[in-house]
């Protein structure tokens, strides 16, 4: 019965109960299609089950919770994403389903993200008991929230990052508890990271962190062998940084490097025709400055003189150099990332089917108490943003100072790489992408930053007493453990 009242277990029940009434139940909550779904759907072989929808009713307005299948597609998206709709497609095939229902996918991500929890909160809990509590029931209020838990019944690439990113974290947890780290939990460290980089090109450089860890736990272990799989952890991580990044289908490396240019470094450009001639791209298109790929411009999108002489021409690693002249030009795009930098999910995609009879872009506010306090209430602005980075951080630092276990410095140097990962997510978008959809391209950035408040109050909690004790393990002084 003591088993059963562990915070893990009843936070576990409780996002079961949440994530059911929220995702499987009628009215059933998902989020509609902004253009994405396409990449999964001739991967997997999804189409729609009526040839004769308008545009409006496929897009933007309403959640399609039905798909036709078909064969598998070749080639195509490369993306973890695709694992959880193949596992989802094969539910419905096993039970006799005519029809692909995404609760299979649901279903799939609720599973994993129920895992992710249980790790973070098996292994991250200190010893007060109250204490415990507040953490679980934090973490269900935060993390099953409706802004994060729609993305479920979607062929978005977000949810597999989301579950990704605790797996990781929790299973690096557990490699840091006990006297002798496990090789399971080394393994589904492995795994998750690999799904976690490959869900979508805006983490393969969190590919590259998470291999620097890898390495880092080598340390944990004495002998050669434990050495030897760290390091060809950290090997495989690399590689799929560098797979997923190549892997990219060229349609949307066009796409992004438009957005970049006419809707990034020229949207608000006082000479667009200098811009561009500094960034070794063509004048003649300063007059697209301010236009995205996706709505009419002076000089259409698909017009040859792009592929002749704009694409051939175009690096990020310039992007880069132009913002580094000019800060203070970065610094005007951060802060409009900053206005978006709290809010969870996309206010413009729709959460319920046609079928219910609700307007379209109708969305649920059912437990969505942490994502609208967070939309409405926290400042969005980047000050605040950069606040909570240097609370955060001092109180590592602070913590770092006293700890004298390896295994507690490693956890600092892990929660401080999760700070790393919240501020190239914070950017990426920017640079890679200019303005466009910021709503939703900052998902992984407030997976991370959220992320960072809850272990930033699990290190706080970490200093109540118990039974006249301080209990918990980073910042104690129990004794050198190497």
């Amino acid at each position: 019965m003591r088993r059963l009242m562990k915070v893990e277990v009843l936070a576990g029940v409780a996002a079961v109960i949440i994530l059911a009434w929220l995702l499987l139940w009628k009215p059933v909550i998902g989020m509609a299609d902004n253009g994405d779904f396409l990449r999964i759907m001739g991967t997997v072989g999804l189409d729609y089950t009526d040839p004769s929808l308008t545009y409006e009713q496929k897009y933007f307005g309403w959640f399609i919770r039905e798909f036709a299948m078909k064969g598998l597609g070749l080639g195509g998206y490369a993306s973890t994403s695709l694992l959880p709709v193949m596992i989802g497609k094969l539910l419905c095939l096993a039970t006799g389903r005519e029809l692909f229902d995404m609760r299979a996918v649901a279903v799939v991500y609720g599973a994993l993200f129920v895992a992710g929890a249980w790790l973070l909160l098996r292994f991250g809990k200190g010893r007060n008991m109250w204490g415990n509590a507040l953490l679980g029931v934090l973490f269900v209020i935060m993390f099953a929230d409706i802004g994060y838990s729609a993305y479920y019944n979607s062929l978005f690439s977000e949810p597999m990052a989301y579950v990704a990113m605790l797996l990781t974290l929790g299973f690096v947890l557990a490699l840091l508890r006990g006297a002798q780290p496990m090789g399971f939990y080394l393994w589904g460290f492995a795994i998750a990271a690999v799904l976690l980089i490959g869900a979508k090109v805006q983490n393969a450089p969190v590919g590259l962190l998470l291999a620097l860890l890898g390495v880092r736990l080598g340390a944990l272990r004495k002998g050669g062998g434990w050495r030897k799989k760290a390091g060809w952890l950290a090997v495989v991580l690399v590689a799929a940084s560098v797979a997923i990044y190549v892997s990219l289908p060229r349609e949307i490396k066009i796409i992004n490097q438009y957005q970049t240019v006419f809707y990034g470094v020229l949207k608000g450009s006082e000479n667009p025709a200098a811009d561009l001639r500094e960034l070794g791209l063509p004048e003649k298109l300063a007059v697209n400055a301010g236009t995205n790929y996706f709505e009419p411009a002076p000089i259409d999108q698909h017009d040859p003189v792009f592929e002749r002489e704009y694409y051939p021409a175009f690096s990020h690693l310039k992007v880069g150099l132009f913002y580094l002249k000019h800060p203070g030009r970065f610094w005007d795009k951060l802060e409009v990332a900053g206005e978006h930098g709290m809010t969870i999910r996309p206010y413009y995609l729709g959460s319920f089917e046609q079928s219910e009879g609700l307007k379209a872009w109708e969305l649920s506010d059912a437990f969505s108490l942490w994502s609208e306090f967070k939309h409405r209430v926290l400042p969005n602005k980047l000050w605040f943003i950069l606040l909570v980075f240097v609370l955060y951080y001092a109180l590592l630092i602070r913590r770092y100072l006293d700890a004298f276990r390896l295994r507690d410095r490693i956890r600092l140097e892990v929660l401080a790489g999760l700070g790393l990962v919240a501020l190239f997510q914070f950017v990426t978008p920017v640079v890679g992408d200019g303005e466009a959809d910021l709503a939703k391209h900052l998902f992984g950035f407030n997976v991370s930053f959220d992320l960072m408040l809850w272990f930033g109050v699990m290190l706080l909690l970490e200093r109540l007493p118990v039974r006249g004790r301080r209990g918990g393990a980073v910042g104690q002084r129990p004794g050198r453990q190497n």
